[in-house]
């Protein structure tokens, strides 16, 4: 099943070039299996998986229960209380992410995320109950893509991506995503 983030690529076809500039890069020609060490490699690939999971976070909702007494941006959050938190609007606002809505994988590039706080990217949560599976999944990410985009062009077929209403847990495209598969030239057998 392809994914928002194949979709994002599919659309964006600068982002597309660059990112198999970098795959021919680490593999040239070959058909070689991808190992641990090409990952590393693979730094644009990184910056537009976290760019796709800022626009779509998987969940783009998370609650949890306050302990001790807080106060954060000038408001009181006493002991006791959950505390809803909206990824999905943190990783919009637009003193972090200017043009939010604009799919720009540069912002993850680390000369433009440095001075950036660490909770305003969360895709996988964040602190003590942080997702303990967030690297393996980005890991899975990586590896599904660049094998992916080693033999393949991805052409968009529809104009938009349609979200399920945020009430859900977790977040996906409406209708699915629909995506044509070109062979790249490069890998032709």
């Amino acid at each position: 099943e392809m994914c928002i983030r194949d979709r994002l690529i599919a659309s964006h076809s600068d982002v597309q070039e660059k990112l198999h500039e970098e795959i021919d890069r680490v593999f040239g020609s070959s058909n070689r299996q991808l190992k641990s060490d090409d990952l590393g490699e693979l730094k644009y690939l990184e910056c537009v998986i976290k760019e796709s999971l800022r626009l779509y976070p998987s969940v783009p909702i998370f609650s949890r229960y306050v302990t001790e007494d807080q106060e954060i941006g000038g408001y009181f959050i006493p002991k006791g209380v959950t505390a809803t938190v909206f990824p999905y609007t943190i990783h919009r606002d637009e003193r972090y992410y200017p043009d939010h809505e604009k799919f720009d994988p540069d912002r993850f590039l680390p000369e433009n995320s440095a001075d950036r706080p660490a909770f305003a990217y969360i895709p996988f949560s964040a602190g003590k109950r942080n997702c303990i599976g967030q690297r393996f999944a980005l890991m899975e990410e990586k590896v599904i893509l660049a094998n992916i985009l080693r033999k393949f062009d991805l052409e968009a077929v529809n104009e938009t991506i349609e979200i399920v209403q945020l009430a859900e847990l977790i977040l996906r495209p409406k209708n699915g995503i629909l995506l044509r598969l070109k062979a790249r030239s490069l890998h032709e057998e």
